[in-house]
């Protein structure tokens, strides 16, 4: 006679399919494995309650849907207007936050399928810098890649605010063009093709393999176009690339590790209202706890949760976190 409880029972497998949806379960117990069926239908319903409020084809404001919706409506709103479409020059046209239409190379292991799968890349930051960047301000974004932040930047400042962009690849830097004069965003983005470093007037020579985006501490995409195999990344201090303050600069891992934050600490200076935003990985900071010595010198030390929100971090914390993000300023964060 067999187990009741054994795999091999029969009716087993529907026992499991029941405890998964909620179906065929007793009053009471009808459940299911996380409310999936309850979860499923109410992220429908709301996908359904944007779509007439904001419209099927484009969400109207990504900072509108933010402060509407809860991370998992926002998720599903978004994911919910992903559109794909291959190209034969080997990159994928992509719509990302419900609105923006961005080419990516289809070659991308480490951003672009992010982008094509889910339309959107690091919530957490997305979100926050809604909250933090306002219409008429300036914005920096260091290694702007595809230009992910670059138009998300360029909606929250609007047209009397201006949006720096600097990305030193030359491929990613032709998508970057062509990124933001598709979406409109090409009078409000001024580009440069330059590394953020702490030296002026510099050039490194970069193997093909650290060309393209990074998101851990190895680059795992590698874009290679025609037969070179190296080139040439122009490399420049944030102070001297122009004059005038700053309200946010956008840091990423790699302008990090080419000491952007050295070559930026006249611009630190004359900018009071600055906000940084700061992918900090220790391993790959020169001196990282003298670097933060120094930012804590100037600013109060804060990290951006998976909840989007600024919460304070000593400096031995970040020093034993592989990556965060950090968030620096004088001013309170909203």
């Amino acid at each position: 006679m067999q187990n009741p409880a054994s795999p091999q029972s029969p009716g087993f497998l529907r026992k499991v399919i029941q405890r998964l949806t909620g179906k065929g379960l007793p009053e009471g117990s009808a459940h299911g494995l996380l409310h999936l069926r309850s979860e499923v239908a109410r992220l429908s319903a709301s996908v359904t309650k944007f779509n007439s409020t904001f419209g099927r084809r484009d969400i109207a404001s990504v900072k509108a849907l933010l402060e509407t919706a809860y991370r998992r409506d926002f998720e599903a709103a978004v994911r919910d207007r992903i559109h794909t479409v291959p190209l034969p020059d080997g990159t994928v046209l992509c719509r990302v936050l419900g609105r923006y239409k961005i080419y990516v190379d289809a070659a991308d292991t480490s951003l672009a399928p992010h982008l094509m799968l889910e339309g959107f890349w690091q919530y957490w930051i997305t979100a926050f810098l809604c909250r933090n960047l306002d219409p008429g301000e300036t914005a920096y974004d260091l290694e702007a890649g595809y230009g992910y932040y670059s138009l998300l930047m360029s909606e929250l400042v609007g047209t009397q605010g201006r949006v720096v962009a600097l990305e030193y690849n030359p491929w990613l830097f032709q998508l970057l063009r062509r990124n933001l004069s598709l979406n409109g965003r090409d009078n409000i983005v001024v580009t440069h093709r330059i590394m953020a470093g702490g030296k002026a007037a510099a050039a490194r020579k970069l193997p093909i393999s650290l060309m393209g985006p990074s998101t851990t501490s190895n680059q795992s995409a590698q874009f290679r176009r025609g037969s070179v195999t190296s080139y040439i990344a122009p490399m420049m201090t944030l102070d001297g690339l122009e004059q005038g303050s700053a309200d946010l600069v956008f840091v990423s891992t790699n302008a990090l590790e080419q000491g952007a934050l050295q070559g930026m600490r006249g611009l630190m200076d004359r900018s009071p209202s600055l906000r940084l935003i700061v992918h900090f990985s220790a391993q790959r900071c020169p001196a990282p706890r003298e670097t933060l010595l120094g930012l804590a010198n100037r600013f109060p030390l804060r990290f951006i949760d998976a909840d989007s929100r600024a919460k304070p971090i000593t400096i031995d914390k970040i020093l034993e976190s592989s990556d965060l993000s950090l968030f620096l300023s004088k001013a309170e964060p909203r």
